[in-house]
């Protein structure tokens, strides 16, 4: 590049800094990364309205209350205590720096000082305590409630410093709390319909069903940040009809375009960027309770009932990829030896369901809901496998505001969802629903999973070695293959479609999307 295109003060001008990026083909999020922070700074530009479309109805403003059905507002509401980079690396956020104890028995938290919450208190240690306290609380908690049900306490070590202790060691505290959004003390009350946070945008309205409205947060703790005026999510339950908006210019960014449309959109010239690291993936998860999976060797069939590659081309239109495990396969603890063990073998599973006294199959019902527009057709491509060797399966799909009490009552008897994969963290894959080691695993509501599943995870952090506890991790997904209440399928990765004025987006390895230095470029 030399020195052409560098303004006063050796720093690039907006207009050559785009020049520049267009005559080097780039835009969006390319350019982004291309030009870095510094270049961008001086392209920058504040103001503005943008328009998001997301596919998923708000449940609840409260980021802890629903954990993933609502990501895609959460970054612009609230801060969290760290951030993971594209590389899975912790980084600060509420958090400056922490310290985990030699035995992982505690942790120490040090936090930023001068954060304020959206109505004008601050926090501090105070604070942190008081979202902790919130979270240990069942009828408060949310979803974050079993999950660290092993912190123990919190106490005040300064007024910014905060320890928490662990019950037993806890070496992967930080994959815990890597969705813990911490929510402003003062509207503990009323953050399910009003939000509130620390986060760049505070909510300036939201009506149910079609749309939340986002403004600037003057006082936010980044310098420079936020650069919008304001953010408005659409909701869109009709994937057609979020596209129509997204070409119509009506909307700037669409959440989660599906993966079949995505290389159709490329081509007519938007921007698809897709998440970095597979984070989530598809399951169908069996009701143990019921008859007649509450028989081992009915739910093992059903590994090997499941054309998880034909549903990745056709589905998820190879963006997707099959997997009948769930660990990311970047990470140590994958086993390719698995997926040929367990994978689709439709002779095999009908001798299993012979032996298992249902040599003519058996009615059954498959829930799921619309939270994707993918997760619909993956239950049909199911519905109409086990329909081939006799299965009558038929079909509830409802809306998420409806799906997600009928799901986590366990009133359901096979279910189409996505998950998290382990990433992070050898245990990360504990944090859903489905894996949750008490009776309100929805898959074994009112007894649990097996004891023998308990003995595996506590296995998974015996040792505070990164090496040693993905290779037990490898043990730990064998046992829970061979008792089969979840049928890995495939992997989820959600891409987004941009407009060409869209600038500063970005998407977080746990696929929470990120407007925070987002501008428009118009």
């Amino acid at each position: 590049m030399g020195t052409e295109g560098v303004g006063p003060k050796g720093r690039l001008t907006r207009r050559e800094v785009l020049r520049l990026a267009a005559a080097a083909g780039m835009a969006g999020p390319l350019l982004d990364r291309a030009l870095g922070r510094q270049a961008l700074a001086a392209a920058e530009r504040r103001g503005g309205t943008l328009t998001v479309g997301i596919n998923t109805d708000i449940v609840s403003l409260d980021p802890n209350d629903v954990v993933f059905a609502n990501v895609p507002m959460f970054y612009q509401v609230y801060n969290y205590l760290v951030k993971f980079s594209d590389t899975l690396q912790a980084r600060p956020e509420l958090a400056e720096y922490w310290e985990l104890a030699p035995d992982a028995m505690s942790v120490v938290f040090q936090l930023r000082q001068g954060v304020r919450t959206h109505s004008g208190g601050v926090f501090d240690a105070e604070a942190l305590l008081a979202n902790f306290r919130r979270v240990k609380d069942q009828r408060t908690g949310g979803g974050l409630y079993s999950r660290l049900s092993d912190w123990a306490s919190a106490e005040k070590m300064s007024a910014s410093g905060v320890r928490v202790r662990f019950t037993k060691p806890h070496p992967d505290y930080l994959a815990q709390i890597g969705r813990w959004g911490m929510v402003d003390p003062a509207v503990f009350a009323t953050v399910k319909q009003r939000g509130g946070g620390t986060g760049p945008y505070r909510v300036e309205e939201w009506v149910p069903g079609d749309h939340l409205t986002l403004t600037r947060f003057s006082e936010y703790w980044q310098p420079g940040i936020p650069l919008l005026d304001r953010i408005v999510c659409r909701i869109y339950s009709d994937p057609q009809a979020m596209e129509n908006a997204f070409r119509a210019g009506q909307i700037d960014v669409a959440h989660t375009i599906p993966n079949k449309d995505a290389e159709r959109l490329r081509g007519a010239g938007f921007t698809i960027t897709p998440a970095p690291v597979p984070n989530e993936y598809y399951i169908l998860t069996i009701n143990a309770k019921r008859a007649p999976f509450d028989n081992i060797k009915v739910r093992q069939a059903f590994q090997h009932l499941v054309d998880r590659a034909a549903i990745s081309k056709t589905v998820l239109g190879g963006v997707g990829k099959p997997t009948v495990q769930p660990v990311a396969p970047n990470a140590p603890g994958y086993d390719p030896k698995l997926d040929a063990e367990f994978g689709f073998d439709p002779a095999k599973a009908k001798q299993m369901l012979s032996a298992a006294g249902f040599p003519n199959g058996f009615k059954t019902n498959i829930l799921c809901s619309t939270s994707t527009p993918e997760t619909p057709q993956v239950a049909q491509v199911i519905q109409a496998d086990l329909r081939k060797i006799g299965i009558d399966a038929g079909l509830n799909i409802m809306e998420p505001s409806a799906y997600f009490p009928v799901y986590f009552k366990g009133d359901f008897d096979l279910n189409v969802t996505f998950l998290t994969l382990a990433t992070i963290d050898p245990t990360e894959f504990t944090i859903s629903s489905a894996f949750r080691a008490n009776e309100t695993n929805p898959s074994w509501i009112g007894s649990g999973p097996p004891k023998e599943y308990l003995d595996h995870l506590n296995r998974l952090t015996a040792s505070f070695k990164p090496a040693e506890r993905w290779t037990a991790l490898r043990a730990a997904v064998r046992f829970l293959l061979e008792q089969s209440w979840v049928v890995p399928i495939a992997l989820r990765l959600p891409t987004y479609g941009l407009s060409k004025a869209v600038r500063g987006f970005s998407v977080d390895p746990q696929l929470i999307m990120s407007l925070r230095a987002a501008w428009l470029d118009k």
